[in-house]
């Protein structure tokens, strides 16, 4: 009995202590977008055609944050947030402006070289729940924008993978301020089924996109 009242004791010091160490805040966070298509290669029946980096757009992001620090130098950053993102094209003297919601999900690994100071990398995944064109103040969306789209053989990925790398410094326990690049792995625009069966294929073109924020831990 008394062996067992021991094993049972230290298993309760154990416990605590565990989530002692364990630090679990949530916040939430909003900021500014930078992002472009990167360059890219279109392959089909003749010379393949490279495609130049497009032009910057701006944007915003905003979502909320979850950290868990595991008692010192490492910890992770789940977020959800949304994401405003695109490109814009030079069109014989007209802006041509493509226009992108995200629902972005990174999960980040927190790496804490010195207190406060966040060094942020990992995965991201994000889902397309907005999409537009315009030009010369005439703007294309949605359903119509796909059709206009597969007329041409084109069509715009709805899934996106990403990697992520940034910096986050807290201030005062709650406030944060942090940048970040978010490198695209999947191009942002592919061919339909019946552009890849004439023999074309499209690689690059993949989104960039920086990010600076600001946000508040709870």
């Amino acid at each position: 009995m008394k062996k067992i009242i021991v094993i049972l004791s230290a298993m309760m010091l154990i416990t605590v202590s565990v989530n002692a160490q364990i630090g679990v805040k949530y916040g939430l966070k909003a900021g500014l977008n930078v992002s472009q298509f990167g360059s890219g290669t279109l392959k089909g029946d003749g010379q393949p055609l490279d495609i130049e980096a497009s032009g910057m757009l701006a944007g915003f992001h905003a979502g909320g944050m979850l950290n868990v620090n595991f008692g010192g130098l490492i910890g992770i950053q789940p977020e959800v947030q949304f994401s405003m993102q695109g490109e814009t094209e030079d069109d014989g003297g007209e802006t041509l402006k493509t226009t992108l919601g995200f629902i972005n999900v990174p999960i980040l690994v927190d790496i804490q070289p010195i207190p406060n100071l966040s060094i942020l990398v990992g995965p991201q995944v994000g889902f397309n729940v907005y999409r537009s064109m315009s030009e010369d103040g005439v703007s294309v969306s949605g359903s119509t924008l796909d059709e206009r789209l597969e007329a041409m053989g084109m069509k715009i990925n709805t899934l996106d993978f990403a990697a992520v790398l940034g910096v986050q410094y807290t201030l005062l326990g709650h406030l944060t301020v942090g940048a970040r690049y978010n490198f695209g792995l999947t191009p942002a625009l592919g061919l339909t089924s019946v552009a890849k069966d004439a023999g074309m294929s499209l690689s690059g073109g993949a989104h960039r996109v920086i990010q600076v924020s600001v946000g508040w831990f709870f």
